[in-house]
């Protein structure tokens, strides 16, 4: 495999543009590590339930406040997965087919700034409404869960020569990949700002609820019984990686991303040669797939 290890660093925002603000929780939410650190100790297995149900719980469905003629021109079709509809969206009539797969909170149609760049290039795109997001069925999902629906759309539209994914959308397309169904090849993949270590994502969200010591391993045990007892280690897109078929990996991540933090982009760069990076400075973890820099460099990636 031809090593790349290229390193693009794109210009600062100017100082009129504002940085991007970590979400404020409302006050009920705050309340939540208190009745965990409570609950926890006297009754772990009903508290690590309880953050289990929370954990795989979006809080909320993304819409758009408005309609664009992206949305608009959008051929929309639908798979199914188990007892769930996937709501898809399809653009352009290429011979090769690009995929777009969201984060968490999100859906495909955030993602649809690539799709003007892609279609003049030839390529036929296609995004999908992960399980309990957008319009598509479900209340709750999990990585296993969204990395299956993930697979069940390629199942669908055939062969895919690349696939962009951002932040939740990466962990869950590579653990498709490398766990689900390694037979598939494609030639590029994009990561933009996603974590490298689903332990890390795990340990900071039991952080941030106050789950105590015993109630932690009942959740951590939960966790490895969804993912058909595989390891953190083996579900961490870091290690993960190494068994996906593909030639090459773009990388992009802003240095200030307040979500995900920038040395899990350097991580993955890092551990792969076929791998390259760019860099934004200020564009934070959702500005960044706005940015027509972003948007050209990654276009260019995939269609080169």
């Amino acid at each position: 495999m031809t090593a790349i290890k290229n390193i693009e660093v794109l210009p600062a925002f100017q100082l009129e543009t504002l940085p991007e603000r970590k979400k404020e929780f409302p006050f009920y939410l705050k309340l939540i590590p208190w009745a965990f650190a409570s609950l926890g100790r006297v009754f772990p297995r009903i508290a690590a339930k309880a953050a289990y149900y929370l954990f795989t719980k979006p809080r909320v469905r993304a819409m758009h406040r408005y309609s664009d003629e992206i949305i608009e021109s959008a051929r929309l079709f639908e798979v199914l997965y188990g007892k769930i509809i996937l709501k898809c969206y399809e653009w352009g009539r290429g011979e090769k087919t690009v995929l777009l797969v969201h984060g968490w909170e999100s859906r495909g149609t955030a993602m649809r700034t690539f799709v003007p760049g892609l279609v003049e290039a030839g390529y036929r795109v296609v995004a999908m409404d992960g399980p309990a997001h957008g319009n598509s069925g479900g209340k709750h999902t999990n990585l296993p869960e969204f990395a299956g629906a993930v697979r069940a759309v390629i199942n669908q539209v055939g062969l895919v020569h690349g696939i962009i994914t951002h932040s939740f959308g990466g962990a869950t397309s590579t653990y498709a990949l490398a766990h689900l169904d390694n037979s598939i090849e494609i030639e590029k993949l994009v990561l933009i700002g996603v974590p490298a270590s689903t332990r890390k994502v795990v340990a900071d969200y039991m952080d941030l609820i106050k789950l105590p010591p015993r109630a932690r391993e009942v959740f951590r045990n939960m966790m490895r019984k969804k993912v058909n007892g595989l390891s953190f280690d083996q579900t961490d897109l870091l290690n993960a990686l190494e068994n996906v078929h593909v030639r090459e990996v773009l990388v992009v991540h802003d240095k200030f991303d307040l979500s995900v933090p920038f040395d899990s982009a350097e991580a993955i760069f890092e551990k792969y040669d076929h791998a390259s990076m760019l860099v934004t400075q200020g564009y934070g973890h959702y500005k960044l797939m706005k940015h027509p820099d972003v948007i050209e460099r990654v276009v260019d990636f995939v269609a080169n």
